[in-house]
């Protein structure tokens, strides 16, 4: 069953001992508990600050649900149910949907969901797995309820032609390079390191074409997979033409989708659970073991973060953050914006066994090489804070001031634990020197702000610093 969701009172003393001494180490800052058949979520899209779009793989039902709700367990504001649509066949109906990505084009908004591609635990063909589909977006945020789908389309044949790609040598690497085939042939489970299943989407830096994250297999990162090769790579397929590929009912296949060149990863032998775009040149990648987390979590049983260019030939920066062996991270929404230590991200866990899953948020954390390491005084730009926000807790106006070494352009905005932006203090240029800021707690439209633990952020050219501080009644 969930873990019982901590009071507001607690949460605050425990982010100001543990998380104003450092970003080092992912912590649950806030925890909800969410109503789903079998208790899963396995992809999720933000709708606005506090609304998003969740799958599941163990039914065809897409749900909107609050992300932050007041109560335990809270059911969805709207469901859809698109098995009817999904054309299954065979007694399998699970379409085994692990991840799901926005795109905002000339149709409009829509979300894409994506099946697993894999067999059944036990290794059976599962030909349904195989889909890829898409839905409208319908309403403004202001209904009841706030957004609705509407089905457009779908490719039942992406396990096929991601295979042919592979054994044809579409990718120029070679026939078989990757041992796709034998990764998805029958008997094999898709949790094995050599099995075969995907759960990442998300957009590629060129804002159309689509990046799909294999969990497995896990491949050779110096060379061709074979039987005796190490295996400590992840995989990443670019999807050239995902908007085409789902315009029929069904688009007719196998063959009809297109695909680039493949991405090897180096993940520390983990594969790719989640893929989330936050910022040009800003990836997140949930990164976890083929199979189960060990308990304690240890590398590579465990899951962890890898921030990420985008680019094919940068690898991932992986992040010193932690998760408990009771979380499972299998989907993330990031705040627009790009990824620094104190990003908060919102991670949806797989819960499966109850009727209730969880989110959860976490600072991404600072990059792991950089524990223990002293920060420098001035980096990048050169910005920081001269004074801490103060006081805190406070009840009324806090101030602080940050030093600029020499004119730059710089934001200052406030920010809630959750990531979303409550007020912006300034935006342009400033001249060498010091400048002192002051907040009363206002975030209009939304009136005054609640109690809580609050983030100054302050980012100017490719350096980001923030500093915490509490407010009480």
């Amino acid at each position: 069953m969930p873990a019982r969701r901590p009071s507001r009172c607690r949460l605050t003393a425990v982010c100001l001992s543990g998380l104003l001494s450092g970003l080092a180490h992912a912590q649950v800052l806030q925890e909800w508990s969410h109503s789903a058949p079998f208790g899963d979520a396995s992809g999720a899209v933000a709708m606005g600050d506090t609304l998003m779009f969740v799958n599941n793989n163990e039914d065809a039902v897409l749900r909107l649900y609050s992300r932050y709700p007041v109560g335990g367990c809270m059911a969805p504001l709207y469901s859809l149910n698109v098995q009817p649509s999904l054309g299954f066949t065979g007694g399998d109906l699970t379409a085994d949907l692990e991840s799901a990505v926005r795109l905002v084009d000339g149709n409009g908004t829509r979300i894409y969901w994506l099946g697993s591609l894999g067999n059944s635990a036990s290794g059976n063909l599962r030909p349904n797995r195989s889909r890829i589909f898409a839905t409208q977006v319908l309403g403004d945020g202001t209904g009841v309820p706030p957004y609705t789908l509407s089905y457009v389309g779908r490719y039942d044949r992406l396990r096929d032609d991601v295979i042919a790609w592979d054994v044809n040598n579409l990718h120029g690497l070679g026939a078989n390079y990757f041992g796709l085939a034998a990764s998805a042939a029958a008997g094999v489970g898709p949790k094995l390191v050599n099995g075969f299943n995907v759960e990442g989407l998300s957009i590629a830096p060129n804002g159309t074409t689509a990046y799909i994250g294999c969990r497995t297999p896990l491949v050779n990162g110096s060379g061709p997979t074979t039987s005796t090769s190490p295996r400590t790579h992840a995989l990443i397929i670019p999807l050239l033409n995902m908007p085409a590929l789902v315009a029929g009912n069904p688009t007719a296949g196998p063959g009809a989708a297109q695909f680039g060149a493949p991405i090897v990863l180096n993940l520390g032998s983990r594969g790719i659970r989640s893929l989330d775009f936050a910022y040009p040149g800003h990836y997140l990648l949930t990164a976890g073991p083929a199979d189960n987390v060990s308990n304690p979590p240890a590398a590579p049983l465990n899951f962890r973060l890898y921030t990420w260019s985008g680019d094919a030939l940068d690898q991932p920066v992986e992040r010193a953050t932690t998760f408990a062996a009771t979380y499972s991270p299998e989907a993330c929404i990031l705040p627009n914006g790009p990824i620094g230590s104190s990003t908060v991200a919102q991670f949806i866990h797989d819960d499966g066994g109850s009727t209730c899953w969880r989110s959860t948020t976490s600072y991404v954390g600072i990059p792991a090489a950089l524990v223990g390491v002293p920060p420098e005084p001035w980096a990048a730009d050169g910005v920081r804070f001269s004074r801490a926000p103060a006081p805190s807790p406070a009840r009324g106006v806090v101030t602080f001031a940050i030093e600029v070494p020499r004119r730059v352009w710089v934001d200052v905005t406030i920010h809630d634990v959750s990531g979303r932006r409550i007020a912006a203090l300034w935006h342009g240029p400033l001249e060498w020197g010091e400048h002192a800021f002051a907040w009363d707690g206002a975030a209009s439209p939304r009136g005054p702000s609640p109690p809580g633990l609050y983030w100054v952020r302050v980012r100017a050219g490719e350096t980001e610093r923030s500093q915490a501080f509490a407010r009480i009644p």
